[in-house]
């Protein structure tokens, strides 16, 4: 008979792995997502050296020698950079934020084609100098090129993962809590799936301080909703474009989110974080893709997932997804 903690969850990685340290992360990356990250991970004394590299050597230099003059006002770092990546050598964390931008007009395909072309110069880089580090990619489409690193790589899965629907499930929790009234804390939900415009919001496990919605108001999230929740995830995704045109990225919001799971990588603290992994055989999925699922994370990485009982509808939201996104995959030139 199973227990309730092998009902629970679905383990990737058995091993065991001891806390580093001194830590040493790597940022790919000087533009404004890669610098908020740096500057999260800094104030939050997270890693004991700081990499930056980044072609654009000028740029690196300045962003690194900003940084430095602030050491004052830091817990004990090191923190240098520029465009040679023997300077991540042995690195705990590698963390991608180097992306390429979309051309206007340009679509889907040529860009996540343009993506990996980057990726196949960049991940080598890493694993001839990090062969033992975790990497975390946050530029998109993340789900695709979470993958794209993770098969350059040749890591094990569970040492390769993306940001995933981190950010779009707090911002989601978040929007519920302020239309509750109450605090953000007490409420508990996820957006799984693709990171993004298509992600699916499981209303079926919503929480707030304990009691699931749906079983006080059956109508969440759904076409009968006239308490106005099932609008939503449409108005995260119009906060999200308004972002991108003003500034061009949840740069600070991206950077927060990517130093909480560096600590969880850190630590032996199990968190739970929905991210983007490699999802076949996990939560029904058949496809050899990544998608995000809620991971529990430790010093190997993602332990495993949280096993999610899902509707019917939710269930055939995802597979639709993770169809779509195997296509796509299947479409990329390696």
């Amino acid at each position: 008979m199973q227990s309730l903690r092998d009902k629970l969850y679905m383990p990737i990685y058995a091993g065991k792995r001891s806390a580093a340290s001194p830590v040493k992360i790597t940022i790919i990356g000087a533009g404004s997502v890669g610098m908020a990250t740096a500057f999260s991970l800094l104030t939050k004394g997270i890693p004991t050296e700081l990499v930056i590299v980044d072609l654009d050597v000028d740029k690196v230099e300045a962003e690194v020698g900003d940084l430095q003059n602030a050491r004052q006002f830091l817990p004990k770092v090191a923190i240098y950079g520029g465009s040679n990546y023997k300077l991540s050598s042995n690195s705990n964390i590698a963390i991608i934020c180097a992306g390429v931008e979309r051309r206007d007009n340009e679509n889907q395909l040529s860009h996540v084609q343009r993506s990996v072309d980057a990726l196949k110069t960049v991940i080598p880089h890493l694993v001839e100098n990090s062969p033992k580090c975790i990497i975390i990619v946050l530029i998109k489409p993340v789900d695709v090129l979470a993958y794209v690193s993770w098969r350059i790589s040749g890591f094990p899965k569970n040492r390769v993962l993306g940001l995933g629907t981190l950010l779009d499930s707090s911002k989601f929790c978040n929007a519920i809590s302020k239309k509750l009234g109450i605090s953000a804390d007490a409420v508990s939900g996820y957006l799984l799936g693709e990171q993004g415009e298509k992600a699916v919001p499981i209303w079926s496990s919503v929480t707030c301080a304990g009691l699931k919605l749906r079983t006080i108001y059956p109508e969440i999230g759904t076409s009968d909703d006239k308490e106005g929740y099932n609008k939503i995830p449409q108005e995260l995704i119009e906060n999200e474009r308004a972002i991108n045109k003003g500034k061009g990225a949840n740069a600070w919001a991206i950077g927060l989110a990517t130093s909480v799971i560096c600590q969880a990588l850190l630590s032996d603290a199990n968190c739970v974080f929905p991210l983007s992994i490699h999802a076949k055989g996990l939560q029904g999925v058949d496809k050899d893709i990544f998608f995000s699922l809620p991971c529990i994370v430790n010093t190997n990485g993602v332990r495993g997932i949280m096993i999610q009982q899902l509707d019917d509808d939710e269930k055939e939201k995802l597979f639709v997804s993770a169809k779509k996104m195997e296509e796509l995959l299947q479409s990329i030139e390696w």
